[in-house]
């Protein structure tokens, strides 16, 4: 998704953010982009912006106007994850205090590379390596899944997809392992904290924010990772799940709180995701045979359409509960739960206490049924 912002006046760079105020007063902190671009990159506009995880957003920094190919750029903000745009080109890149990094034109012009500081260097082997592990993992099987589909070939997809949502989870504690093994210190762990695995060395992360939180007091990275390793702990095995509301596809509201008393599976998930519309055709079952004991589900879209969720619960016969505000991945439904790819499951017991997460296919089917197989037996 491109986020566009109106730019602001465009000055010389020498003069640019003097005096700009930080988010924290309490850190003071500046780096230095640095480069000697050549043409077709001599002249144009050069943007810089912040960018959240939590909201899924970017905040402009600056913006200025290149000069003969030259980039001297001192930018007053705190350590953190950026984008820079020159032009038609984006590079998203991590920056510690008083760091200076190069800025090039890589790739025959089609991409730009920054360089030169330890944080931006582990960040760019954090992104490598994430590439590789996402391929082994994920990218294979989904090849695999498509070569099935052109086969006609519904029993394999099944198989595969059930493969796909397992490696992503290993995909994701790899990056757990090199978070660990190489961003100690550096802003690149705000970058990779939006894949972390929260039941995969959870207390280690905690303590490599809390090392990196007294090395940086009052940056604004370290007050986001907080708060991601508390609703990581917030949605811990055992713990009562965190309260949830939206809109029905109906125009009503539903909450979780309304379903207390029952085994709840919390599932988010989206109209345009194969893995859940396959997981969906396993519910309809599971459903019909565990509601009447005392089973629902609480369906949780991330789409953006309100068609396109109305069609897909219509088309997968989903006739269990479903909240959406439609707003995608910047939801503070899915926030709320760590939630950062789909599918992802919670089931609850009636308490409201979770008790198994990600649990899909025979797994599900057996906790259901050592759960509510008394009831449905009656």
């Amino acid at each position: 998704m491109v986020v566009r912002f109106p730019l602001f006046r465009r000055l010389p760079l020498a003069a640019l953010l003097a005096g700009l105020a930080l988010a924290s007063p309490a850190l003071r902190a500046a780096f230095t982009l640095r480069g000697e671009l050549t043409a077709p990159f001599a002249r144009g506009s050069v943007t810089i912006q912040r960018e959240s995880l939590e909201d899924r957003s970017l905040t402009p920094v600056a913006t200025g106007a290149l000069a003969a190919g030259r980039l001297d750029l001192r930018v007053e903000a705190e350590p953190g994850l950026y984008r820079l745009s020159l032009g038609d080109l984006q590079v998203p890149f991590v920056v510690g205090a008083n760091q200076t990094l190069v800025v090039a034109v890589a790739t025959g012009g089609k991409t730009l590379s920054l360089t030169g500081s330890p944080d931006q260097d582990a960040f760019v082997a954090y992104e490598a390596f994430r590439a590789e592990s996402l391929d082994r993992h994920v990218l294979r099987v989904r090849e695999a899944i498509r070569s099935a589909g052109a086969a006609g070939n519904t029993a394999e997809i099944d198989r595969l997809t059930e493969d796909e949502v397992t490696g992503y989870q290993t995909h994701r504690r790899e990056l757990n392992d090199f978070t660990l093994q190489r961003l100690m210190g550096t802003a690149a762990l705000y970058a990779a904290s939006l894949r972390w695995d929260g039941d995969h060395r959870l207390d280690e992360l905690k303590e490599a924010v809390r090392v990196y939180a007294a090395a940086v007091p009052g940056a604004g990275i370290v007050q986001e990772m907080e708060g991601r390793i508390a609703r990581f702990e917030a949605v811990a095995l055992g713990a009562v799940a965190p309260a949830l509301s939206g809109p029905t596809p109906e125009g009503g509201e539903r909450s979780l709180a309304s379903l207390r008393g029952k085994d709840v599976l919390v599932d988010f998930w989206a109209s345009w995701c194969a893995p859940c519309r396959i997981e969906n055709r396993n519910y309809v079952a599971l459903y019909e045979k565990y509601r009447g004991a005392g089973f629902e589900i609480l369906a949780v879209s991330v789409d953006q359409s309100g068609a396109g969720w109305r069609d897909g619960i219509k088309k997968d016969n989903a006739t269990w509960q479903h909240i959406s505000d439609l707003t995608g991945w910047k939801t503070p439904l899915a926030a709320r739960y760590n939630v950062s790819a789909l599918p992802a499951s919670f089931l609850l017991d009636p308490a409201g206490r979770i008790l198994a997460k990600d649990a899909r296919g025979p797994r599900l089917a057996a906790l259901l049924e050592q759960h509510l197989g008394r009831a449905v037996a009656r």
